[in-house]
């Protein structure tokens, strides 16, 4: 959530998907106009209503607002509104300290069930919510409280809830996160509302790479047990394959994932040595799918994600990886002499080719090393941005 609001508060605008208040509403209806807003944005996502921040993203902190609320208040003040069809706003409240003040940030979640709109309308100190009218927000300006939507974005929005948007490929993305709602038939997986979606599992009879138990990389070393093999992915709708890919079936079985993509650093001027790791970024398909195959209730698969990830590394965005990058080539000298050092300890068992253990402890420790590197990084862009913070006095 700091990371969101720190992206937020750089940008010192308002937006699609969030919007400032310097101080919590003293109008309920203004309020509830607001949330509606967010609620109904056309960029089917999370919306942000962020408390204590005026329109230029400056902080000024709700710690001694005195309308300020908690997410208790916000839910029951939400049960009693009459909103057609019984649908409301899901909501949740983040508490986010930044230098000597606290913000708030309510959270509107993504649903389909859009719009939401009241059956009646609604006053508080002489502010109208109407009833039957559907309010958006486009850009960073909200619908007025005494007119509907424009039509264009009315129709979007009843589209989404018969689910004809967004476009298939999103719709999977959305749908991948939401794993009790798939049914399985033999090795196919299926949307239980929308069964026109479907996962299969696979091997790639024609890719001897895919499937043999041979070549095993470094993260099927580090496993409890390093028995492992490949197979293939298709998610389709209906027969149209909308996004394949390769996952690794780790620990004897007890874990599937998707295998991470490969990226390296550079150790001289010339691109000749590099540092090589595997990584993924979080808003991906293959960190969806990542996220989908993992059995949460195995602890056995629990344990092997465990130490997968510790040599893998999960970066918020494009743009951190490549920050993430540029940190360790500033500290390069003492990155190789610390990787030199750690890599004397052997982490590979059960290898009969000095030459491939050699290269696999390596990757390992790399992989290793990298992690804990990325926490100090955030670590250092945390306290960088929060000083600014306690620096500027807020």
């Amino acid at each position: 959530m700091e990371n969101i609001l720190y992206d937020f508060l750089d940008k010192r605008y308002e937006g699609a998907y969030w919007d400032f208040k310097q101080e919590y509403h003293d109008n309920k209806a203004k309020l509830l106009h607001d949330i509606i807003c967010m609620a109904n944005n056309l960029i089917d996502r999370d919306a942000y209503i962020i408390f204590g921040v005026n329109d230029q993203g400056e902080v000024f902190g709700v710690e001694d607002d005195p309308n300020r609320k908690n997410q208790e208040n916000f839910i029951t003040f939400l049960r009693d509104k009459k909103f057609i069809g019984g649908y409301r706003p899901e909501l949740e409240l983040k508490v986010v300290q930044l230098g000597l003040h606290e913000v708030d940030v309510l959270i509107i979640k993504r649903n389909s069930r859009t719009p939401f709109y009241l059956s009646e309308d609604f006053v508080d100190k002489g502010e109208k919510i109407r009833g039957n009218y559907i309010y958006t927000r486009v850009m960073d300006t909200n619908t007025p409280r005494d007119k509907s939507a424009d039509e264009v974005n009315v129709e979007w929005l009843w589209k989404k809830r018969f689910g004809l948007v967004p476009l298939p490929l999103e719709r999977l993305r959305i749908y991948l996160g939401y794993k009790v709602r798939w049914m399985k038939r033999g090795e196919t997986h299926y949307y239980e509302e929308n069964p026109e979606f479907t996962v299969n599992r696979y091997d790639d009879k024609d890719n001897e790479r895919i499937s043999r138990r041979e070549n095993l990389e470094f993260y099927c070393y580090y496993q409890t047990n390093n028995s492992s093999y490949y197979e293939m992915i298709n998610c389709k709708y209906f027969s149209t394959i909308l996004y394949s890919c390769q996952i690794v079936i780790l620990d004897s079985g007890r874990y599937i994932t998707t295998t991470p993509t490969w990226d390296h650093i550079d150790l001289d001027q010339y691109h000749q040595q590099h540092l090589t790791y595997r990584y993924y970024i979080k808003e991906t398909m293959d960190y969806k799918m990542h996220l989908y195959l993992f059995d949460e209730t195995s602890d056995e698969a629990c344990t092997a994600r465990r130490k997968f990830m510790e040599i893998v590394l999960l970066f918020e965005s494009d743009i951190e990886k490549e920050q993430f990058k540029e940190y360790i080539q500033g500290i390069l000298s003492s990155f190789r002499d610390e990787l030199e050092r750690k890599k004397n300890k052997n982490l590979v068992f059960d290898c009969d080719e000095e030459s491939v253990r050699v290269i696999e402890n390596e990757r390992i420790h790399t992989g290793l090393l990298l992690n804990e590197e990325l926490k100090k990084f955030r670590k250092i862009n945390h306290l960088t941005l929060n000083s600014i913070y306690w620096n500027q006095g807020l």
